[in-house]
């Protein structure tokens, strides 16, 4: 009976609320409050099955004014929520618990009918508040509204139910219903597909090909049932932040189908599909390129070139536009890794790791596709377009750039790299020029490649000027910071440069205005290899007359120092190599010495080198001290003992009662270590070296590496030479004049004589010099106080010597021979004198004394002054001295003939070479 009673009122309540639903739904009666029908309406559809389409409409209307009401007050900036919102959250309540309590009952009433509720509000109020609004801007509008935040977790929840079990007939729904209303419902499918991002996108890519396939290339009209490229776009483009690996695995997938033995039209149509999607956005771009790069191969590629014959036969949309399009998507995937160009680069060279499996068709396309991406490119530059994606990408990857060209060999791939850089160095400023261009300068090897770089210069120079010269200063201060990694390159090659008939003379004088820095980094290298390089480029670029004085005496210094290195680094430097490396040093000096200062500096620091114990053994020179007792082991003796020894001794007034030794006890004086042995070979080339090096500074025979058009004359330069000398060998600074003293005067300058004497004897170099100096009158002459020295030395040796023959005394007869015939070549003896040198070890000492006494009165009588010297060739600049008639000097001879006649058993064969025998 209870049971009757409760069904009979459970009737009578559903009655009730039947009459009130309907009395709030009609017209007539306006006294019934909106929440009342609401609630209502929610009790039916628990209640009353048959109304259950009436109230899903009423609720549909419901759901319609709160997105209006909350719509409108977003525009009046109001906060306060409305009735119908709170409606909205117990119908939400009462749907959900529908869900939960019977799932396959309500779970597709409710998902359709949400799914239709959410099109029907976004078309409507889609021009509201979002009509220019991105996709992501559009779902957090939505998102933030009340009724359709509802709806759209609603739909989540019976679709999580239902996508394990009948998945194909939920997205269907979903993008059927997509359809109806894109592209206003994407944000509702772009949220549910990152709910059910594998599903959702695998199905969107099926439905957006199916889509794409339905267009034929007459721009027919289009299915209408199908979703648009640009809502699959929106969708994709939404998930691509969470769900980039899913997208990519459903992009693989596609392209592997369309590979099929038997492809359908919409296989065969995947390829161009996927192109176009890419060029719609930059995400599937980036994700199409980098799948493509991983999944290439011999095999897809060779499919992939029989599938382009199959694409127009089967109409496939977009077929006649594809090469462009594929073009434009290369130009524009400048955020992908560079990869897919080195393969694109690879295939179309056959260098590629699997060209020898490729059909024939395969690398003629790639040539065809970079053909035209360079074409594009170049258009865009010339068009003036500011942003060039690829030329952005390639610009920030210079140094792959750079290694692709190292590591090819000359052919289509270097030409389209030559010419990308160029593109790159030409459509951005000039700052981004200079970038590429030292890049390359520093890093390219070979002359092909240095061929290309002139080509580029050409080409850029049409934009921006002066980019040669200064992207070598800015090579220059980034050399002189240390920046640069290979010095050595960027020498070799900008010297190459220097000696290009077009461009050289711009690099010379550019290089010019850095000579300081190269001097410095000459001097600063231990690489002897990079000291050579600078050295050749400094040698054919210096300029003397436009550099300032301190970079001249800098270069000056480097040159000098790099000579040195040459004769003290016979491992690096072979006799060939040596002189080679030398004569480049002669052409740097040569060149230099055209300014008085750099003359003087060299010639100084030439002679005072060749003179430095570190370096004089090279030139043939011995140490003072004998080094025997540094070979000999030293004797070990105390001090004490050695002072005690005195103890018992007589001590004599103003006598030293201690010792104080500054050398070695017992063993005397420390010597000084012997020089490693040295060839005569190596001395002998190492003097003839100096000697050129020294002719060089003189005599200037090169100008920036040619020869000048009238020798200079070296008399000049031959005179600081001999000044010098006398500087440095003479200690005394009195008695330096050109007169020779009486031969009582010796006396008074014999510690000085003797000084020049050992000189002489440490250091046989300066014979050599004085030869040298011989040659070039009358420069002989400012050495006239040397030449007095060893004179002297000889004379007083001759005038003691207990020897019965002069050729007992080799060493000293071979110096007095040598001094005679210096004096002889520098024309301060008259000819009758020329051969003094041959009679002398026929003679006793004495009988040399004798005639080098009559020497030194001519030499008193008759100055050795270089105003008796006047030009024998005005031409060459070659002076002569003029002596008088032979009579009148054999006066000077008389005691010589006296000699000879006396020895004339053995100087009679000789004898008419000094006198007339007539007479």
């Amino acid at each position: 009976m209870s049971s009757v009673m409760h069904a009979a009122d459970g009737n009578h309540a559903a009655l009730s609320d039947l009459r009130l639903f309907l009395a709030g739904t009609s017209s007539y009666d306006s006294k019934i409050r909106a929440s009342d029908v609401a609630q209502a309406a929610i009790r039916l559809l628990k209640t009353l099955p048959v109304a259950r389409e009436a109230v899903l409409e009423y609720m549909h209307n419901l759901f319609d004014d709160a997105v209006s009401r909350h719509i409108a007050r977003l525009d009046s900036d109001e906060s306060v929520p409305s009735v119908e919102e709170r409606d909205v959250e117990d119908v939400q309540g009462v749907l959900s618990g529908f869900i939960e309590s019977n799932l396959s009952a309500w779970a597709p009433i409710i998902s359709g009918w949400s799914l239709e509720l959410l099109g029907h509000l976004t078309r409507k109020y889609a021009d509201r508040r979002i009509v220019h609004s991105g996709l992501a801007e559009v779902l957090q509008m939505w998102m933030a509204c009340p009724p359709t935040r509802a709806l759209i977790e609603l739909t989540t929840k019976c679709l999580s139910t239902l996508i394990d079990t009948n998945p194909d007939k939920c997205i269907d729904t979903l993008l059927e219903t997509s359809v109806q209303h894109s592209p206003h419902f994407d944000w509702v499918v772009a949220h549910i597909g990152s709910c059910f991002p594998h599903t959702v996108i695998a199905r969107v890519l099926a439905c957006g090909l199916k889509d794409f396939v339905s267009h034929e290339d007459d721009d027919g009209a289009a299915d209408r049932k199908v979703p648009k490229l640009a809502s699959v776009v929106g969708i994709l483009g939404h998930l691509a932040g969470q769900h980039a690996a899913d997208i990519r695995a459903a992009l693989v997938s596609l392209m592997q189908q369309s590979f099929a033995a038997n492809p359908t039209r919409e296989q065969l149509a995947t390829i161009p599909f996927l192109l176009q999607l890419a060029s719609m956005s930059e995400h599937l771009l980036d994700a199409v390129v980098s799948e493509f790069t991983r999944v290439l191969s011999a095999d897809t590629l060779n499919k992939l070139s029989t599938l382009m014959g199959k694409w127009e036969s089967a109409k496939i949309p977009g077929t006649r536009d594809l090469l462009s399009l594929t073009v434009i998507l290369i130009v524009q995937s400048g955020s992908v890794d560079l990869r897919f160009l080195s393969q694109i680069l690879d295939i179309a060279s056959g260098e590629s790791e699997f060209s020898s499996a490729l059909l024939p068709a395969v690398p003629s396309a790639a040539g065809v596709v970079l053909d035209n991406v360079l074409l594009e490119m170049q258009q865009r530059v010339f068009a003036g377009v500011a942003e060039i994606p690829l030329l952005s990408a390639l610009e920030a990857r210079l140094g792959d750039l750079c290694g692709w060209l190292r590591h090819t060999r000359c052919g289509p791939r270097t030409m389209w790299l030559w010419n990308a850089l160029s593109l790159i160095c030409v459509h951005r400023k000039e700052k981004t020029a200079l970038t590429v261009l030292s890049h390359l300068l520093g890093r390219i090897r070979g002359s092909t490649e240095l061929l290309f770089f002139q080509a580029l210069i050409y080409q850029v120079e049409v934009v921006h000027v002066n980019c040669l010269m200064h992207t070598i200063s800015h090579l220059m201060a980034e050399l002189q910071s240390g920046r640069v990694p290979n010095p050595t390159q960027l020498v070799e090659n900008l010297k190459k440069l220097s000696g290009n008939s077009h461009v050289g003379v711009r690099v010379s004088s550019t290089v010019c205005k850095f000579a300081q820095v190269l001097a410095e980094q000459m001097q600063a290298s231990s690489d002897l290899t990079y000291a050579d390089a600078v050295a050749e480029l400094l040698s054919t670029s210096v300029q003397p007359e436009t550099m300032s004085a301190t970079a001249v005496v800098k270069v000056v210094a480097a040159a000098v120092a790099y000579f040195f290195a040459i004769v003290c680094n016979p491992t690096h430097y072979g006799p060939s190599r040596k002189y080679t490396a030398a004569c480049v040093c002669f052409r740097l000096l040569s060149t230099l010495c055209s300014r008085l200062v750099a003359q003087h500096l060299a010639l100084r620091n030439l002679l005072s080198g060749a003179l430095d114990h570190k370096v004089s053994w090279r030139f043939g020179s011995r140490p003072r001290r004998s080094s025997e007792a540094f070979l000999r082991q030293p004797r070990f003796v105390h001090l004490l003992d050695e002072n005690q020894k005195f103890a018992t001794s007589i001590n004599f007034p103003q006598s030293h009662s201690s010792i104080v030794r500054v050398g070695v006890i017992g063993s005397g004086l420390r010597s000084v270590p012997p020089p490693p042995p040295i060839a005569d070979e190596e001395v002998a080339l190492n003097k003839q070296l100096l000697l050129e090096a020294i002719t060089a500074c003189c005599a200037l025979p090169w100008r920036n590496d040619r020869p000048s058009p009238a020798r200079t004359s070296p008399v000049g330069g031959m005179k600081i030479v001999a000044l010098l000398l006398v500087e440095m060998i003479s200690s005394d600074v009195m008695f330096n004049g050109l007169p020779w003293p009486d031969e009582d005067f010796l006396k008074v300058t014999i510690e000085r004589d003797l000084h020049i004497q050992a000189m002489f004897v440490d250091h046989p170099i300066l014979w050599d010099l004085l030869r040298l100096v011989a040659s070039v009158r009358p420069s002989l002459c400012y050495c006239s106080v040397l030449l007095r020295a060893v004179m002297a030395v000889a004379m007083t040796h001759w005038r003691n010597c207990q020897e019965k023959a002069a050729a007992s005394s080799p060493k000293h007869l071979d110096t007095t021979r040598t001094v005679l015939r210096i004096m002889s070549l520098g024309q301060l003896l008259p000819p009758a004198m020329n051969s003094l040198g041959e009679v002398l070890p026929l003679l006793s000492p004495f009988e040399v004394f004798c005639v080098l006494s009559d020497v030194w009165q001519y030499m008193r009588n008759n100055v050795p002054s270089p105003a008796l010297f006047t030009h024998k060739n005005p031409t060459t600049g070659e002076l002569w001295r003029e002596f008088k008639t032979p009579t009148a000097d054999l006066k000077y001879l008389e005691r010589l003939r006296a000699i000879m006649i006396s020895n004339i058993q053995t100087c009679g064969l000789i004898f008419q070479k000094f006198f007339s025998v007539d007479t």
